[in-house]
């Protein structure tokens, strides 16, 4: 097994938007994007707090069809504590090598059977100097085994991040 486990970093990560959720006056600002892809479905959550103006927007898409549905934020919200409540979670390098996004989805998710979450996240808490970015996508799986048998599914091993902390350009951990 070449890549490196997630699972304190996404337990970590749960802590902060659990904490936004439920306290977003405590935050000065944010920025919380997630897109989820699971059973050929997106659902996407965002929510901004940007010079005192709120925004969000949920909602949920059938890849296949195109047909999109808006969501509650708290049926949303509770899409996306599923999937951080995991048992393991891998992340990727997002390099495609010559995959299209379909085909870059595709690989993922191994043909659908796993779970995969994009997140990026940037705030900052009232009387703090200064905030914390990441941007990162996951893939989320039961546990140790299960990750196993994805990374030996996988047919692009440079697709995962192998070591931590992982900082590149297009993705990085909290900085």
């Amino acid at each position: 097994m070449n890549a490196a486990f997630y699972r304190d970093y996404v337990v970590d990560l749960k802590a902060r938007i659990d904490d936004l959720h439920t306290d977003p006056s405590s935050y000065q600002t944010y920025d919380l994007t997630m897109e989820l892809l699971a059973q050929k479905n997106l659902i996407s959550y965002a929510m901004r707090r940007k010079q005192g103006q709120t925004d969000g927007l949920f909602y949920r898409r059938d890849t296949a069809s195109g047909q999109g549905t808006q969501m509650s934020q708290e049926t949303a919200y509770r899409v996306f504590s599923g999937f951080f409540g995991l048992g393991q979670f891998l992340a990727s390098t997002g390099r495609a090598s010559g995959l299209g996004e379909e085909a870059f989805a595709e690989t993922l998710t191994a043909g659908w059977e796993y779970p995969t979450c994009a997140v990026q996240f940037a705030y900052r808490k009232k009387g703090q100097p200064r905030g914390a970015s990441m941007k990162m996508l996951f893939v989320g799986l039961n546990g140790d085994a299960d990750a196993a048998i994805f990374e030996a599914k996988l047919t692009q091993p440079d697709l995962l991040v192998s070591t931590r902390p992982f900082s590149t350009t297009l993705l990085w951990e909290w900085k």
